[in-house]
């Protein structure tokens, strides 16, 4: 072969080579230019999410109910391991792993949990281990210092940080940290080079928020309520404390306690909040609003007697009982006696119409204005729709769904000499490490239901002495006047009919009556043996209102 030729065969190689890599550039940098450099852009830039702590939960006096702290979780990448049975070796003597979390540590995957939130011994055992593909992750964990204390009411939140129920859920806008999002530039094992300046942390806190609760109260209350529970072998049971004037709820219990620290260990029933969500008829607490409703409309006189029919009246229609056999009595007395027929023949007076519409202004079948998810606005159905029995029923407190929340500030409006106020749970919000409050909720301003004369004679004949001889007597405090009801409702079986043997036994009122500084009640579900609620919950009323009277 020539020199000539060669010349030429070189060019022609040396030209086929410069198109062929002209040709292969020309392809990566305008055909697959842009997919290119995002894929490139995936290897050294990555996604920064800045964010803060959730916000403090408060009681009134600034007491630290809920919070947030940091915790290490640890996580594996499994494509930049290349020993995995020695990595679950040395992983097993700080964390156990399961079978499925062994199998993926050999995948391809890029990233999975092996442990959420871990304590800080085991942390440093996995830190000290330094093993490849292996890292830990800061993250947030929701703590309860109280652990069981307002368990229901506080609600909790998810280990992915999802809010569950109560003042959580409820409130979630407000105690939710801001996020912050930008990009990060890291190197080839995934160690940070250089990323963009963060906001100031304060910025992206969550806002705290300050609740009418007090915690010694709320404490108190619930050790109360629990020691009645099992003193009476009863099933649950559930207490409110509230401010007469404001409405502000001082606590809010419920028994049995549900720690939102370890939420999967209760069923769904232990997380309900019974006092706020449970709707029943509310028996004999009831009466107050028949004796309110004829007091208003000018159809009793306190001196005036009524025929009680030895306490059973046969209707035709149905047959009213009471517990006493009572002959005449003034409607004090049938208050005091709790007289189902005395009540009974007072609503008669009123009529089902005017009943109704006291009912309703009460605020009964509307929910009660905690801005709470649980909150449940109970039931009243339309006088038109009343029979002679359901008429008969209602007057003394069936027939009706109220929830223990709506019965206690049916006596709040007592107290408040017939202004009803709405109830309130928060006290307000602020931005974390600041002092300045604010409430965004709105609130019904003050309504007068019935007149103050109505309030004061219903006021008058729920007073309880020391000594009293009455249903309510375990109940009266030393040196003070009270006013409160007892009731005692039977709940239907799985028959659909009332059973004797299932009760809610509650006692309501306040204290002191001439000057109320606290309103109360405690409702105790299914006690056994004696379920008069003078015998069972009107005990544990005065040990929480003088607890109560005392902070």
């Amino acid at each position: 072969m020539s020199a000539k030729v060669r010349l030429y065969l070189v060019a022609t190689l040396l030209a086929l080579g410069l198109g062929i890599a002209l040709t292969k550039a020309g392809t990566l940098q305008l055909l697959r230019g842009s997919k290119l450099k995002h894929l490139a852009e995936r290897q050294y830039i990555r996604p920064k999410l800045y964010g803060n702590y959730r916000g403090d939960i408060l009681d009134r006096k600034g007491r630290l109910l809920a919070s947030s702290v940091s915790v290490d979780s640890v996580y594996a990448e499994p494509k930049r391991i290349n020993n995995a049975t020695q990595v679950v070796k040395s992983l097993g003597k700080a964390i156990r792993l399961n079978r499925v979390q062994i199998e993926k540590l050999s995948s391809d995957r890029s990233f999975i949990w092996l442990k959420r939130r871990i304590d800080p011994n085991t942390a440093n055992k996995v830190r000290n281990m330094d093993l490849e593909g292996i890292g830990l992750a800061e993250e947030r964990q929701r703590f309860y210092p109280n652990h069981g204390l307002l368990g229901q009411t506080l609600g909790f939140v998810s280990i992915d940080g999802q809010s569950l129920g109560g003042i959580e859920q409820a409130f979630e806008r407000y105690l939710k940290p801001k996020s912050w999002k930008t990009l990060a530039l890291q190197d080839a094992r995934g160690n940070p080079i250089r990323q963009h300046v963060s906001p100031p942390e304060e910025a992206l806190a969550g806002n705290d928020i300050m609740l009418t609760i007090d915690r010694n109260i709320q404490s108190v209350t619930e050790e109360i309520l629990q020691k009645t529970v099992k003193k009476h072998g009863a099933k649950a049971g559930w207490a409110i404390v509230m401010k007469p004037k404001t409405g502000e709820i001082l606590a809010l219990a419920n028994v049995p306690l549900m720690n939102p620290n370890r939420p999967s260990k209760h069923d769904q029933k232990a997380r309900r909040n019974n006092a706020i969500s449970l709707t029943r008829e509310p028996g004999s607490t009831f009466k107050i609003m028949t004796f309110a409703a004829a007091y208003d409309l000018g159809l009793v006189k306190p001196d005036e007697k009524i025929y009680c029919e030895k306490g059973r009246w046969n209707l035709g229609y149905m047959t009213i009982k009471d517990v006493s056999k009572k002959e005449w009595l003034t409607p004090a007395e049938i208050f005091k006696y709790s007289s189902n027929v005395g009540t009974y023949k007072i609503a008669e007076r009123i009529g089902p119409k005017r009943l109704y519409e006291t009912i309703k202004k009460f605020g009964f079948g509307e929910l009660p204005g905690l801005h709470l998810l649980e909150e449940a606005p109970g039931f009243v159905s339309n006088y038109k729709s009343w029979h002679k029995t359901r008429f008969a029923n209602m007057s003394f407190g069936y027939g009706l769904m109220a929830s223990p929340l709506q019965v206690v500030m049916m006596v709040n409006t007592i107290a408040n000499d017939g202004l009803k106020v709405s109830p309130a749970i928060l006290k307000g919000i602020h931005k974390h490490g600041a002092d300045t409050l604010a409430n965004p909720l709105p609130s019904s301003a003050p309504i007068q239901v019935i007149s103050k004369e109505a309030a004061q004679a219903v006021k008058n004949m729920m007073l309880v002495e020391y000594g009293h001889k009455g249903s309510a007597r375990r109940a009266a405090i030393p040196g003070m006047l009270i006013a409160g009801k007892t009731g005692t409702a039977e709940k239907l079986d799985d028959t659909g009919r009332y059973n004797k043997k299932l009760n809610i036994s509650s006692f309501v009122g306040f204290a002191p009556a001439n000057n109320p500084q606290i309103v109360a009640l405690v409702s105790i579900d299914e006690p056994q043996g004696i379920a008069f609620g003078g015998y069972v919950a009107a005990p544990a009323w005065r040990e929480i209102v003088e607890a109560a009277l005392l902070e």
